[in-house]
């Protein structure tokens, strides 16, 4: 993944996970720092786009025929470290992931009851104003009523 992905930071970016997930995610990032420190002084020109891993084989040596003693175990290889790496990478992408998931089903929860409220609200609004439009229709009715033997002829 290119470094500025690596780097960008989500306007709900402030929020940080809390107990066990922000310390397994604290360490995620120190070994990403770190193998980004590592990997920095190799780089001689900067990448313009995202380009994929590329792990060389491992060289294989010929081992000897004959050997007695039971060989020691083999220290952690290159291609060991670059895994390790790219698993780390994975599950970091996949717990942000999770994250900003869960971070939109709580922005659209929140959203679906602000509307709900002001849908309500409106709906408030609107029977006072049926309320109202009855109260003067009832009125204008009584005003005609009391008016109406004004304007008889009288006899």
């Amino acid at each position: 993944m290119s470094d500025p992905a690596l780097k960008t930071q989500t306007p709900a970016a402030a929020r940080q996970p809390s107990g066990p997930l922000q310390d397994w995610l604290a360490t995620l990032s120190r070994i990403d720092a770190a193998d980004q420190a590592r990997a920095a002084p190799r780089r001689t020109e900067p990448q313009a786009a995202w380009e994929p891993r590329i792990v060389a084989p491992a060289e294989t040596q010929p081992q000897p025929q004959m050997q007695a003693q039971p060989e020691a175990p083999l220290a952690p290889r290159a291609e060991d470290d670059d895994l390790a790496a790219l698993m780390a990478e994975n599950m970091m992408l996949k717990a942000r992931l999770r994250q900003e998931h869960g971070r939109y089903d709580e922005l659209q929860a929140l959203l679906a009851e602000e509307l709900r409220a002001l849908r309500s609200h409106v709906q408030q609004e609107v029977d006072k104003a049926e309320e109202l439009r009855a109260e003067r229709d009832l009125w204008m009715a009584r005003a005609e009523a009391l008016a109406q033997p004004l304007f008889q002829p009288r006899r």
